[in-house]
């Protein structure tokens, strides 16, 4: 399957960029130059330019102005105009804030202004950067994705299993089921449920509970195409040999059955994490998620509610663009994924 997924361009290059998210994500603390609650005195400056050339002309190495604040007589609003007096070189792994990975303490972070303020995507209206909360927020929108993804897969698999061996009565009562949350818009049923999520869990729980409420949602789809896949292996020669020979019902369920889905399974995991990204952040934009100070990228899209916010400092949509690009990465890996298992691909 490996060596058909690399002929798939499209899918070759959303594996290297959805790679490249996990590692910023795995190791925020060490690409992110604040910490995840870490305030300055710098509320909704607009990101900061690169430079190599100064205002004498000369070449330097890379290095950021320092940031004056003035009032807006337009828009009443304080605005932040580089200070050209000010130039601080910008340095790899630089001492910052501490933080602990693995029980372990360091300072390092891989990128930061010397003597000064680095805000590659501008800060938020308390200060804080908003490419380190990119950072923070993704990891845990990736958590609940990917828990949301186990756990979808587990209930949709055992139950589509259950439904298309057995048949008869459990198929007709499994599938009564199935199609009342399909016909339910996931939209106001993930609403509804994530409304009995109490205001005073837990971090940990909440997430937990998030990830419930997405997967009771999402189950439903994979329930249906497990079965499918069950039906047709039902009837093989080797589920066939399996049953002539005595062999108990877990046993062909799940030794024989079951690794005939891997496969399936693999790219239904691939599209089943973008879908639940997008449905957490949705969920936690409206207020029924994740809620502060818990970061995730949807709540960090709750400041773009207001127009007049977006239209004042547009740099707060940023988290919006970490989630397109990681949807569509993963997109993109699915659908490799689809065609590589698929024998009647063309080409192949």
């Amino acid at each position: 399957m490996w060596h058909r997924f690399k002929r798939h361009k499209v899918g070759m290059a959303g594996l290297i960029i959805f790679t490249v998210i996990m590692v910023l994500l795995v190791f925020a603390e060490f690409f992110a130059p604040y910490g995840e609650s870490q305030t300055t005195r710098y509320a909704s400056t607009p990101p900061q330019s690169i430079h190599i050339r100064g205002e004498d002309g000369k070449l330097h190495t890379p290095f950021v102005y320092g940031l004056e604040s003035e009032f807006n007589l337009k828009t009443g609003e304080m605005t932040w105009t580089e200070d050209t007096s000010k130039r601080y070189p910008l340095k790899l792994f630089i001492k910052g804030e501490p933080y602990r990975i693995l029980g372990m303490k360091f300072d390092l972070h891989f990128i930061g202004a010397e003597g000064g303020d680095f805000f590659l995507f501008g800060t938020n209206s308390i200060g804080q950067d908003v490419f380190s909360r990119v950072l923070y927020g993704g990891r845990i929108s990736i958590i609940i994705a990917f828990i949301t993804a186990v756990i979808t897969l587990f209930l949709g698999t055992l139950a589509g299993m259950i439904s298309g061996y057995f048949q008869g009565a459990a198929d007709m009562v499994i599938q009564r089921i199935v199609e009342l949350f399909l016909i339910i818009p996931n939209v106001p049923l993930g609403l509804a449920l994530a409304a009995f999520l109490p205001a005073d869990m837990s971090p940990v729980i909440l997430m937990l509970g998030v990830a419930l409420v997405l997967s009771v949602v999402s189950w439903g789809n994979v329930a249906r195409q497990v079965r499918g896949k069950t039906l047709a292996a039902r009837e093989s020669g080797y589920v066939r040999a399996a049953v002539s020979m005595g062999a108990s019902t877990p046993r062909i369920l799940f030794r024989h059955i079951l690794p005939s889905l891997n496969s399936h399974l693999i790219v239904l995991a691939t599209l089943t994490i973008p879908q639940t990204i997008l449905a957490e952040s949705g969920l936690s934009f409206l207020g029924f998620g994740l809620r502060p100070p818990m970061t995730s990228w949807g709540t960090l899209l709750k400041e773009a509610q207001n127009f007049r916010v977006i239209a004042l400092y547009p740099w707060i949509m940023i988290p919006g663009l970490a989630i397109m690009l990681t949807v569509l990465s993963l997109n993109f890996i699915g659908d490799a994924l689809r065609d590589a298992t698929d024998p009647y691909s063309r080409g192949q």
